[in-house]
């Protein structure tokens, strides 16, 4: 409602900016919940949390689909998986959330606004994404808006530097 409110009536808005965090707690309660559903019970009585959770169990998945596919099956073996599969899950929310905007506001899109994305890391306290060439590339990012586009995406960031380490 506040989006909706602040694009249709202010006029002011230039940029809609979807933000993720490295290391988020939701996400990794998500992956959790993922990686062993019985510990959703648990979360079950909890109804903020399990809405949240809820709605980042897509991004989850796709996040598990694009690490098998670049590093195949094994690789849920790998220790460090469950670090990669949140990283990687928490850069594909980042992605959704701003391609759903750019879906929801679609007509107001152009000259006047614009939506962008990307992820803060907080080790390093910078803004961007694991760019194609495995180094993290600073600032705020289109995102894909198509079922092509998404796949790309999905398969750069599994195939980065930074997930390969998480994976190690």
């Amino acid at each position: 409602g506040s989006l909706n409110y602040a694009v249709e009536q202010l006029g002011t808005v230039r940029l809609l900016a979807v933000l993720g965090h490295t290391g988020c707690g939701a996400v990794s309660a998500a992956v959790d919940a993922y990686l062993t559903p019985t510990g959703y019970l648990g979360m079950a009585a909890n109804r903020p949390l399990q809405a949240i959770v809820n709605s980042l169990m897509a991004p989850t998945r796709g996040a598990a689909l694009v690490l098998t596919a670049a590093h195949g099956e094994s690789v849920k073996t790998l220790p460090g998986y469950r670090q990669a599969l949140i990283e990687t899950t928490v850069v594909l929310n980042a992605a959704l959330s701003a391609a759903t905007l750019v879906h929801n506001f679609h007509d107001a899109l152009g000259e006047r606004l614009q939506v962008s994305f990307g992820v803060y890391d907080l080790r390093h306290r910078t803004v961007g994404l694991p760019g194609a060439d495995g180094e993290w590339e600073v600032g705020l990012f289109q995102p894909p808006t198509s079922q092509e586009g998404f796949s790309a995406f999905g398969h750069r960031v599994a195939q980065s530097r930074l997930v390969r380490e998480w994976l190690a």
